[in-house]
């Protein structure tokens, strides 16, 4: 491709002066010649105008991505990951501390309704729910799809966490915080592609996994809905 693009630079250098020649021989004068250089930064110019290349997705999400991509241009992976992460504590401790405010904006419908109806179920039991999410190990997109305007990715997360349920002495009535678990889950973003706003909004909670074995015995962190 660089050879190609020196080519094309060098004979539009060679025209440009033989126009140059040519013209100051019918008479024309030096202020309405050619100037190669000058050229040259056009053609630069109109290079470095052309629309970049889309970007290449790899791995099992590949295609979805692309998908959404191509409905939204300043998608990036690297950008939606961050968020994600993001995400993952925040709703984790907002679902801990009760916090129906905050997690308003970060579920749809059917999540939301998972979420309130624990907590809800706390509060009459006059229980609190401390979780503390010590480390995130990993976070990875699985699974992409678009469907009209709605993009759809599925996150995998790795996290060391612990949490436990108290009672308004503040006793530990279930779970153990000084225990830290090795959790897996998926959980599912959704948005509206091109829409103002730049949220991703969990739109599932697939059952997690303790060291390989599905639902543990302690509290959840997370409620499920799939």
């Amino acid at each position: 491709m660089q050879e190609i693009i020196l080519y094309v630079v060098l004979t539009i250098v060679v025209v440009a002066m033989l126009y140059s020649v040519l013209g100051k021989n019918v008479g024309q004068g030096p202020d309405s010649a050619v100037d190669p250089e000058e050229l040259v930064k056009q053609f630069n110019s109109l290079s470095d105008d052309r629309p970049a290349a889309p970007v290449q997705f790899s791995g099992p999400a590949a295609e979805g991505l692309a998908a959404i991509a191509g409905a939204e241009p300043s998608f990036t992976e690297t950008d939606f990951l961050d968020k994600a992460k993001m995400a993952y504590g925040m709703i984790l401790e907002a679902f801990a501390d009760g916090d129906k405010e905050a997690l308003e904006g970060l579920l749809n419908a059917e999540v939301k309704d998972a979420y309130f109806g624990a907590i809800d179920a706390r509060i009459k039991k006059d229980l609190t729910q401390k979780t503390d999410l010590a480390r995130l190990i990993s976070a990875e997109i699985i699974g992409a799809s678009r469907v009209g305007k709605i993009g759809s990715i599925d996150v995998a997360y790795k996290a060391e966490l612990a949490t436990a349920l108290l009672d308004k002495d503040g006793e530990v009535v279930d779970g153990d915080l000084d225990i830290l678990s090795r959790v897996s889950e998926v959980w599912s973003y959704e948005r509206k592609l091109g829409s103002r706003s730049p949220a991703w909004i969990l739109s599932a909670v697939n059952p997690h996994e303790v060291e390989g074995v599905s639902n543990d015995d302690g509290p959840d962190h997370s409620p499920d809905t799939v």
